[in-house]
């Protein structure tokens, strides 16, 4: 009965039970909250004063910030938010291992993507998720990134061009999503022995012939938005990647194959998105995408898709998009 009217007593005087929680706990819950507002929670109680600066997880996301510290001009608010950034790296606490993100979707300085990169090299980072825009020049990585033994996972986005070196030297990088990347051959997924999941997302290769994904380990491949304006006619994929179970395309191109083996796939998905039926144009291209003479017919691209599917013919489970299904009813109506 007298611990039960404690606990009463304890409720009714509004106690703080979450503050008493230990700090991992309270990384936890802070763990669904942006940088901003973790950093926020220093003026709760002086139990709350140092507890951001331990946390393991940096999200830094710049609509976020806009929202909650708000000026009349886009150019204070970024500036404001480069400053942040940078207060944040400074009095945080020298904490392994670590999550990093950064979220801006607007052009953003060059040096704020460094400075994190450094930052999180230097503290030996385990995962990492930028999602920026660079209209001047295609961003360019420092060095000392690709030898950073501890990531396990980059998703790196980059509207307005990403340059890639020859070889990324990842050794422990199990997860890599790549968007807005320009003319690679895709050699550079070799150097990373221990990838088992693939993201490529809206890349540039107007002046590449063979795209090479050469991983023995992976598991998973996703190519979104293939576009024909940003993929140069006649582009070959070659895939090596005896494990692959998973694969996932979406684009507006049918993907041509060389030199490939997909004996081992579980699961495919395939959408083939901005076609529209029209009764005197069967098929169009919204935002004026190039099209390929042989594909300036239905019979043409039903054909290219059914070769690019013919390689999937041993998997288990397929899905198609109902622009997959309708180009392909109308091909064999028209022969």
């Amino acid at each position: 009965m007298e611990s039960r009217t404690r606990k009463r007593s304890s409720l009714n005087n509004n106690e703080d039970r979450i503050s008493t929680l230990p700090n991992v706990l309270l990384h936890h819950i802070l763990s669904f909250l942006d940088a901003v507002q973790v950093v926020q929670t220093c003026v709760l109680s002086k139990r709350w004063m140092n507890v951001w600066k331990s946390h393991p997880y940096l999200d830094f996301n710049f609509e976020t910030f806009s929202s909650l510290i708000s000026s009349y001009y886009y150019d204070d608010d970024m500036n404001n938010f480069t400053d942040f950034i940078s207060h944040v790296l400074v009095r945080r606490n020298n904490v392994k291992p670590f999550k990093l993100s950064l979220d801006t979707r607007r052009d953003c300085q060059y040096s704020v993507v460094e400075s994190l990169i450094y930052y999180a090299v230097k503290h030996h980072v385990e995962e990492i998720s930028i999602n920026t825009a660079h209209w001047d020049v295609p961003i360019v990585l420092p060095r000392c990134f690709f030898d950073c033994e501890s990531l396990r996972s980059l998703k790196l986005k980059v509207d307005g061009g990403l340059a890639l070196p020859k070889s990324l030297g990842l050794q422990s990088l199990k997860t890599l999503h790549l968007g807005g990347a320009q003319n690679f051959d895709g050699k550079i997924f070799s150097s990373c022995p221990n990838l088992e999941n693939l993201t490529i997302e809206d890349i540039c290769l107007n002046v590449i012939e063979n795209f090479n994904i050469h991983a023995l380990s992976l598991k998973s491949l996703e190519i979104l938005n293939w576009r024909y304006n940003r993929i140069k006619q006649g582009c070959k994929v070659m895939l090596v990647a005896p494990k692959l179970t998973s694969f996932k395309f979406d684009g507006n191109t049918p993907l041509f194959w060389s030199e490939v083996n997909l004996t081992s796939l579980d699961d495919v998905n395939v959408a083939l998105q901005r076609y529209y039926h029209n009764h005197y144009y069967p098929f169009y291209v919204v935002e004026d995408e190039y099209i390929s003479e042989e594909e300036e017919t239905e019979q043409g691209l039903g054909l290219n898709l059914i070769k690019m599917l013919h390689q999937f013919c041993s998997a288990k489970s397929l899905t198609l998009s109902m622009n997959i299904i309708e180009v392909h009813i109308l091909k064999h109506s028209t022969i």
